[in-house]
């Protein structure tokens, strides 16, 4: 089995966004996906109410504009929502209203990180409704409170029926969010709703921030990408890698990872 990888412009954070699509660009990869959030200089949110009016959709045709030049397609894309206010909820719209604009297929959410599920559940309706107007699917991110684990996305899902929600799996956050879990069980059971996953190592370690290139790490590759093939998973796949060790302080070492990465999912026939 062979997936058309994307690659997350997170991975490069810390350089930049123009230094992100530059470093993809070299790996010879095509696709991306975006975070929706503030790019200085080229896509600037507003950060309070009183900024709202100044509000500029023709920057995100600025944003397209630039992936263009560099050959690049952003068909998903990654949205936080931490406000649990309605009436800031008006911030947050702008982001889902720039991801319908860059016409992404998928947005990948996360809301209220790792705060009580009656937290998230204070704007969550918020953000199902006015997304429904939208063609894009809404896929939870392997983020507490709304999707730690398979259960939970289960519960979400199931206390709003009336929305079709998806899931993001990730293939090294099943284990930061987890105690022991069972990685490739937890991606059988969202096999129903999966439209999207990040892929990313680690040591399978509860809480522990390492995240190596592809295949350096303890994340049962094999094993997972087996449920993908049996189930024929053909949606995209999303390379991340947030490591901050030595090696990932500088652009160039960050690039050397990123090239390990892109080999392994080769070597493993799982990217075209």
């Amino acid at each position: 089995m062979a997936n058309a990888i994307e690659v997350f412009t997170n991975c490069y954070h810390r350089f930049g966004l123009i230094a992100a699509l530059e470093g993809i660009t070299r790996l010879g990869i095509n696709r991306i996906e975006i975070s929706v959030d503030t790019f200085p200089g080229i896509l600037d949110f507003p950060k309070s109410m009183d900024q709202l009016d100044s509000w500029d959709p023709g920057q995100v045709d600025r944003l397209k504009g630039l992936l263009s030049r560099y050959g690049l397609t952003a068909e998903s894309g990654f949205i936080f929502v931490e406000n649990t206010d309605k009436e800031l909820f008006a911030l947050d719209k702008l982001k889902f209203d720039a991801a319908a604009q860059l016409g992404l297929k998928v947005v990948d959410l996360s809301v209220t990180w790792n705060k009580p599920l009656e937290e998230a559940y204070k704007i969550f309706p918020s953000v199902l409704e006015y997304c429904s107007q939208y063609d894009f699917q809404l896929a939870l991110e392997l983020h507490p409170p709304l999707y730690d684990n398979a259960e939970v996305f289960w519960r979400v899902a199931n206390d709003f029926p009336g929305f079709p929600l998806k899931a993001n799996f990730d293939t090294a956050n099943v284990y930061y969010y987890n105690q022991d879990p069972d990685g490739p069980a937890e991606l059988e059971q969202v096999i129903p709703r999966l439209v999207h996953m990040h892929l990313k190592d680690s040591l399978c370690l509860y809480h522990d921030f390492t995240f190596p290139a592809l295949g350096e790490g303890k994340v049962p590759f094999d094993k997972m990408f087996e449920v993908l093939r049996k189930n024929n998973y053909q949606g995209p796949a999303s390379l991340e890698v947030e490591g901050e060790d030595a090696e990932q302080q500088s652009f160039e070492g960050k690039h050397r990872v990123m090239e390990r990465s892109i080999a392994f999912l080769r070597a493993q026939k799982f990217l075209v």
